[in-house]
């Protein structure tokens, strides 16, 4: 846990740069940067995908605030202003995800690119921001796991979130006065992996798709994102398990394993039309000697 990323001094005013805000902003600027990038590098206007891009950013961040408010009301209602507030808490990873995917179809249309080579394009921008967003929750302490005794759990210091959540569910009884902190799951860490592994996955179809002209079964446009979202959303199933409820949470314990249980459902319905779109390509016969 290292909260504070770097203090320093500019001419008489002291500096500092919390961990997790400003690994939030550099995730959004990365992965704004990335994916026009790599959209561009495959063939796609820059110009109109940074806007697409920029647009589904401020929509995702919007989206992560009204998923948290919805499952966190209490905590709003208290204090309406964090409706607005700029502090870097209160987000909801699914929230933005949703939110930033519904605004990048309506404005693949609008602006008139093709839909799945965004999608396919975006995909090291969402594994860069993930796991710039994660580093910045474990250097914060925040979005940290149930108690474990595997050995690569880890022990955050007293006054941590993980210790004031022990200490208010009574997990250490008494000895939570005293600065007991018991080691956690590292959750945050956890999806810094997953994302790798099945971001590395999709990245691994989008370069198949160039073996077609080799002569060999070509992977249609947005297979390489769907894998990734169905791999990644069934991992978030399991990470569900290994995360203690928010003290402050509202939504009922259902709320997000059928949230991820109907994005699975789309995600794979999505994936066998895509596939089934790929086979018919490969067995189209082709013309010419």
């Amino acid at each position: 846990m290292h909260p504070v990323l770097l203090n320093f001094r500019l001419g008489g005013t002291e500096v500092v740069l919390g961990a997790y805000s400003t690994l939030y902003v550099l995730a959004w600027v990365v992965a704004l940067m990335l994916g026009t990038v790599i959209a561009w590098r495959r063939g796609l206007p820059w110009r109109r995908a940074l806007l697409l891009y920029g647009g589904a950013l401020v929509a995702g961040i919007a989206g992560a605030r009204l998923l948290d408010m919805a499952t966190n009301w209490g905590v709003y209602a208290a204090d309406p202003a964090q409706i607005f507030g700029l502090q870097f808490r209160g987000f909801s990873l699914y929230g933005g995800l949703i939110l930033a995917l519904a605004t990048g179809v309506l404005s693949s249309w609008a602006l008139r690119l093709p839909l799945w080579r965004l999608a396919d394009s975006a995909i090291p921008a969402i594994v860069a921001g993930v796991v710039l967003m994660r580093t910045g929750c474990f250097l914060e302490g925040c979005c940290f796991g149930n108690v474990t005794s595997l050995p690569w759990g880890v022990t955050f210091p007293t006054g941590s979130p993980a210790w004031s959540w022990q200490l208010v569910s009574g997990q250490n009884g008494l000895l939570g006065f005293t600065g007991l902190v018991r080691p956690v799951h590292p959750t945050q860490i956890y999806e810094m992996f997953a994302a790798l592994l099945f971001g590395g996955l999709a990245v691994w179809f989008m370069l198949g798709r160039r073996a077609s002209e080799r002569g060999a079964s070509r992977v249609a446009a947005g297979v390489p994102f769907l894998v990734f979202a169905l791999g990644f959303t069934v991992f978030r199933v399991a990470e569900y398990y290994l995360r203690p409820r928010s003290l402050t949470a509202t939504q009922p314990g259902w709320f997000y394993p059928v949230l991820h249980a109907v994005i699975i459902v789309a995600v794979t319905a999505l994936l066998v039309w895509r596939t089934r779109r790929s086979g018919a390509a490969t067995r189209r016969p082709v013309s010419g000697p």
